[in-house]
């Protein structure tokens, strides 16, 4: 999966942040919390393989 994604929308985010458009910011901020949750379910719903 592409894991780079939440840190490229956050780069994004901090940019809207300093031009001040304050709505895409909140839309991409709600984005970035929802492949959050998504990326965390799908890693913690999964066995672990591990062997000692």
């Amino acid at each position: 999966m592409y894991m780079f994604l939440p840190f490229l929308i956050a780069l994004v985010i901090i940019a809207t942040v300093i031009t001040g458009k304050k709505k895409l910011t909140y839309t991409l901020w709600f984005v970035l919390l929802i492949i959050t949750v998504f990326w965390f379910k799908y890693h913690a719903t999964d066995a672990l393989n591990l062997s000692f």
